[in-house]
């Protein structure tokens, strides 16, 4: 999202990022999700499993599946 500029209701100029409700927002989340896919998707199992360290959680067992496949 990028920041637009915005007049308030008292005339003065802002800076804030649009919002969006409703089907507009959840087809954003869909793209924004396709987009997280096709990256992860590019990125081989070495690189799936370090990636992991940047995750919120601790990912316990996608770790464990990315072990196994790396190991065998």
């Amino acid at each position: 999202m990028q920041l637009v500029k915005w007049t308030t209701k008292k005339g003065k100029e802002v800076m804030r990022y649009p919002v969006l409700y409703g089907k507009a927002r959840k087809q954003e989340k869909r793209d924004d999700a396709e987009a997280n896919h096709a990256r992860w998707d590019k990125l081989n199992l070495e690189q799936k499993f370090n990636e992991l360290d940047r995750r919120p959680g601790n990912c316990a067992k996608e770790r464990e599946r990315l072990a196994k496949g790396i190991k065998a």
